[in-house]
């Protein structure tokens, strides 16, 4: 197709070939045809370029998004499913992550409660102190006699210990609770509660923040220290006289109004058994009991126990494996569009933009191997030793089939197999290593170690594999960083010892690595988008050079075929003259 541009002149109505019997306007496009071959090329490149930087960008998502999923699918490995012999869940509900499988029973005897200071009522339900007709009120429902202001100690259930002033501008209930609730770092709220009962329904309710006994016994004490010598003369609501150590920095509390009075309800710990081991704690979510498991107490006074089974959640895992696949079922699909050439309605053929990248092409091919070749580093003896041992095939169109019911039977039979073939993994023969984590660069298969103490307690170890050992590394904070071949090698160090580590990195975790290589703001894909948008960027003045010389020319034909045919014209005319002469 012809790109050159034409411009409209005053010698265009000559360029119809009246006076030649040439059709010049023809002949102008054909020479300018032939001539705008090179521009044509630089501009074919152009558009191509842009394409192919559009496929590389939308490559680029989705190799993002696969690697998303198989972070998801990395930590859904550790993800449990817990059922109760409780339909109800009445007593205990729980979660769980990465802990081995199994059961546990468990009784609820008491949950932790909060510790509350609240008005003593008389036999009828009536409020007998803590309350006031009207809470705003400052004349006849006052919190002290109008005078001197009255000062309160305040000790919550973690026997912190706080004061505060109340003045003319704060005699009331309101005024009360506003000042208890705005000092800075308490563990009570205070509120203003409306029995309906009574000539003073409104009573004050003091909350620890925290369930659990704390260190009052449970108790959420308020003294009035307004004298500070044990005597009270502020305060008219019966609250008793209390003394501390100092009113500004107070550490210490002697008297005062507390649950223990009969005025709310002391706080208590949960009590509770786990496979019939007595445990307390101050709270109901108990994350401290069972390794990776969370348990949510409901209520106490439980005659029964609940069974909890915990099992791996082998349907979770195998809808996130196949979340993965389906994502890199589509990178393949598109892969093949993208790179595919096709052919035009007049046979030529239509390239596609990464049609010939070699890039992506060794890309898609590598990723391949990596998924469906066998992890790196894995013993002789592992059960599971590649995708397909486990149910992950590749089909003829080079995407994978997931076998829910063969994946799902693998993860029962041997779960820690199955995991290591998506992750890095390690196991060490000593009790006082463990392998935490490790990286793209980190070696696999057998690495012995010793771990030595310097002195005072300093640790070093060395790693040594294939007979080649690495200077000393430090241990800082409990854990060895790895350098040079164990890179990205992190080990949980408790203590001296020898031993051998067993490092594999599943396929799933080697194409999590090869990924990130090509993904990124400084990965492959990423570099060469930025050499193609370079490419473009020269491209465009060569472009816009080529085509003003091509518009140039095509004006200056215009103009010579436009003086050719005025001349022929003039030349007829003038026989004309002489033969009618």
């Amino acid at each position: 197709m012809v790109t050159f541009t034409t411009s409209t002149d005053s010698s265009s109505a000559s360029l119809n070939g009246l006076s030649t019997g040439i059709d010049t306007t023809a002949l102008i496009k054909a020479i300018m045809a032939q001539k705008s071959t090179n521009v044509n090329r630089l501009k074919a490149q152009q558009t191509l370029n842009t394409q192919k930087n559009t496929a590389l960008a939308s490559l680029t998502t989705q190799l993002t998004a696969l690697n998303t999923s198989l972070a998801v699918l990395q930590d859904k490995f550790n993800s449990r499913t817990v059922t109760s012999s409780d339909s109800s869940n009445a007593y205990v509900t729980a979660t769980a992550t990465g802990v081995s499988s199994g059961s546990f029973d468990i009784q609820v005897n008491t949950v932790a409660t909060k510790g509350r200071l609240s008005a003593k009522l008389d036999g009828s339900g009536y409020t007998t102190n803590l309350s006031v007709a009207n809470p705003s009120d400052s004349t006849g429902s006052s919190v002290f006699t109008a005078g001197t202001p009255a000062t309160f100690a305040l000790q919550g259930t973690d026997g912190k210990i706080y004061t505060i002033t109340l003045d003319s501008s704060s005699n009331t209930l309101n005024g009360l609770r506003d000042k208890i609730n705005a000092v800075a770092g308490s563990s009570v709220t205070a509120s203003v509660v409306n029995t309906g009962k009574g000539a003073k329904p409104y009573q004050l309710v003091i909350t620890a923040k925290d369930t659990g006994a704390g260190s009052t016994s449970g108790n959420v004490t308020l003294a009035d220290v307004t004298s500070n010598d044990g005597t009270t003369v502020a305060n008219n609501l019966g609250i008793s006289a209390g003394t501390v150590d100092s009113l500004s920095t107070p550490t210490t509390l002697a008297g005062g109004l507390a649950a223990a009075a009969g005025n709310g309800a002391a706080a208590t710990d949960a009590n509770f058994t786990v496979n019939g081991v007595t445990l307390t704690r101050s709270t109901n979510k108990v994350t401290d009991a069972v390794d990776g498991m969370t348990f949510t107490l409901k209520q106490g006074g439980q005659a029964g126990i609940s069974t909890l089974t915990v099992a791996q959640d082998a349907t979770g895992t195998a809808a996130s494996l196949q979340d993965f696949i389906t994502k890199y079922n589509q990178l393949v699909k598109d892969y093949k569009t993208a790179s595919t050439a096709t052919k035009n309605a007049d046979g030529s053929i239509a390239q596609a933009p990464l049609s010939n990248d070699l890039t992506t092409r060794s890309m898609m091919a590598n990723l391949k191997a990596a998924l469906v070749g066998a992890s790196a580093g894995l013993s002789s003896g592992a059960t599971y030793k590649s995708l397909a041992s486990v149910g992950v095939t590749s089909q003829a169109d080079g995407t994978l089939y997931l076998n829910s019911y063969a994946f799902q039977q693998a993860l029962n039979a041997d779960p820690a197999s199955v995991q290591s073939l998506f992750t890095f993994s390690g196991t060490s023969t000593s009790p006082a290593v463990t392998v935490k984590s490790g990286g793209s660069a980190t070696t696999t298969g057998s690495v012995d170690f010793v771990i030595t103490d310097t002195g005072g307690g300093a640790l070093v170890g060395t790693l040594t594999q294939n007979g080649v050992t690495s200077d000393p590394i430090p241990v800082i904070s409990g854990v060895l960083v790895g350098t040079g071949s164990y890179a990205g090698l992190s080990l949980a160090v408790t203590g001296t010892g020898t031993g051998t580590l067993s490092l594999s990195r599943g396929a799933g975790q080697a194409a999590w690595d090869f990924i990130n290589t090509y993904t990124g703001a400084t990965g492959n894909i990423a570099n060469l988008i930025n050499t193609i948008t370079a490419q473009n960027t020269n491209l465009a003045p060569q472009i816009a050079r080529a085509q003003s010389l091509l518009d140039r020319e095509s004006l200056s034909l215009k103009q010579k075929f436009a003086q050719m045919e005025a001349v022929v014209g003039q030349m007829k005319m003038t026989s004309g003259s002489l033969f009618g002469a």
